[in-house]
């Protein structure tokens, strides 16, 4: 579909509209990107409990309800709003987090109820990040949601160097101390990176391009645009607001119209491999990923395979700009990642079963990582591209908050079937000790 704007053409974005897109991508998944990137802080302290399963179940539990509500009817509240009590809200539960760990014991059930509480409650906030921000990006050319895309990656990349930087300055000797310091000092970098994506939000939003395109999503006054561009071009306004407000009555009672099953039987086809690409991708990372043999990377093991996922998962995600993918590309490419279920788990049972030479298991278990991660980056964007030309103008916001509730649905389910590739690989151990 033609992209369709105000009357008057739509101004360039620009280099610095570019970088808000950019910087829209890396606060979308930053609440969720911190924790990964932190992961050996919750492992030490409540290992019993095994964070790198339980922890995502609980993120993405509430967080899918919530995406559901969000986009079972029409637009509520402005995306503006929306954002803001989400960013605000994940600050807040980010800087709470390890002052909770720290506060209680090792392996302190309560310590871990109340930790799991506050990640249920993050993945909640991230509900209204992860809508908010799918929805507004639809309605911005393909170059902005590409921008988003790869912001989107460079989130985990982020937090990943962050952590190798607090990692390398806390050495103290004392394991404990190190893990402590080192997780608030973290947790509150995040919280603040967090603070300047809100800045750029409420900046953005100041911009004539964004009222340019948002002015049919109801973030702004439609009167008060259409008005300002009348006066641009020396017309009076006052002769035109009954056209105006009949464009706008229409416009609201198409939005109500549609109800969330017509919208799914528009954009099913995406919508489902939105949902399987990351069942894929949760059900292998990073329980199973982070659970095997990296060369002799001691303690930056479970931080350096998480940061080769993230830096490829952001090429994936920038490669689609370079080429051109079509919907049955998308077949092939979220269908065919099947396979890596597979080649993990053999690659475990190869190296723990017949002594595999560290060095070539950790080789395959690199290549394996690196498809799963460039096929997810590439998986992304596509749908989120695809899903906007979809629809019609007035529904690109919803679509693209469609395909974010899959990605959302798809990753509740990736970490359920988690719980069973973990338990594969439990037993493979189990086995091979007898």
């Amino acid at each position: 579909m033609e992209e369709q704007v105000n009357i008057i053409n739509s101004p360039e974005g620009g280099r610095k509209l570019e970088i808000c897109f950019i910087i829209f991508g890396i606060g979308s998944l930053l609440g969720w990107n911190a924790i990964l990137s932190d992961i050996s802080f919750f492992m030490n302290y409540q290992s019993k409990y095994d964070p790198s399963i339980t922890f995502p179940f609980f993120n993405y539990a509430l967080n899918i309800l919530f995406q559901l509500l969000l986009i079972w009817k029409k637009q509520i509240i402005s995306y503006k709003t929306e954002l803001m009590i989400g960013i605000i809200g994940s600050i807040i539960s980010l800087v709470i987090l390890p002052l909770i760990v720290i506060f209680f014991e090792k392996d302190s059930l309560i310590g871990f109820i109340i930790t799991g509480g506050i990640i249920l409650i993050l993945g909640l906030v991230d509900a209204f990040c992860s809508s908010g921000f799918f929805g507004l990006t639809s309605f911005f050319p393909k170059k902005m949601i590409i921008c988003f895309s790869t912001g989107q990656g460079i989130s985990g990349i982020l937090m990943n160097i962050i952590s190798y930087i607090v990692i390398s300055c806390f050495n103290t000797g004392d394991n404990d101390k190190n893990e402590k310091l080192g997780a608030i000092i973290f947790f509150s970098i995040s919280g603040f990176i967090l603070l300047i994506t809100l800045f750029t939000l409420l900046l953005a939003y100041k911009t004539e391009y964004f009222e340019c395109y948002l002015g049919k999503a109801f973030d702004f006054n439609k009167i008060d645009i259409i008005e300002t561009q009348l006066d641009k071009l020396k017309i009076t306004a006052d002769s035109n607001n009954d056209e105006i407000i009949k464009e706008e009555t229409e416009i609201k009672d198409k939005k109500e119209q549609i109800t969330f099953g017509q919208l799914f039987k528009m954009l099913y086809e995406i919508d489902l491999l939105s949902c399987y690409l990351y069942i894929i991708t949760f059900a292998l990372f990073p329980s199973v990923a982070i659970s095997q043999r990296l060369f002799k990377t001691g303690k930056y093991r479970q931080i350096t395979i998480i940061t080769i996922n993230n830096i490829f998962g952001t090429f994936g995600r920038y490669i689609i700009s370079c080429f051109k993918f079509t919907k049955n590309s998308a077949y092939i490419i979220i269908c065919g990642r099947s396979i890596l279920v597979l080649t993990f788990i053999l690659n475990f049972y190869f190296d723990i079963k017949f002594g595999m030479n560290p060095n070539l298991s950790s080789v395959f278990l690199i290549i394996n990582v690196i498809l799963l991660a460039t096929t997810n980056g590439i998986g992304t964007t596509l749908c989120l591209s695809l899903a906007p030309t979809m629809v019609e103008n007035d529904m690109k916001g919803r679509a693209g908050s469609s395909v974010s509730f899959f990605n959302i649905l798809g990753i509740f389910l990736g970490t359920i079937f988690a719980f069973m590739t973990k338990y594969i690989i439990n037993q493979i151990g189990e086995y091979v000790e007898e």
